[in-house]
């Protein structure tokens, strides 16, 4: 497992500790990547606050959900 420490610019005192289990990686490429998904997870919670994705269907099925969240877009 690799850590990378990443400092906040306006505060100091905070930084954010980012974990890979690919020791290949660099810490740059790391950030990157998390930088990626991080866009996709706002995505996702904007998706189930503002189109209620979550709460609005009920289903346990995969092609159910594919359904509807199609339609909902």
């Amino acid at each position: 497992m690799k850590i990378v420490i990443v400092r906040n610019r306006n505060k100091k005192s905070e930084c954010l500790y980012l974990l890979s289990i690919d020791c290949s990686l660099s810490d740059a490429e790391i950030v990157r990547i998390y930088g990626n998904r991080w866009s996709i997870e706002c995505f996702f919670k904007a998706s189930k606050s503002f189109l209620k994705l979550g709460t609005e269907f009920q289903s346990r099925t995969y092609d159910a959900m594919v359904s509807h969240t199609a339609i909902v877009f």
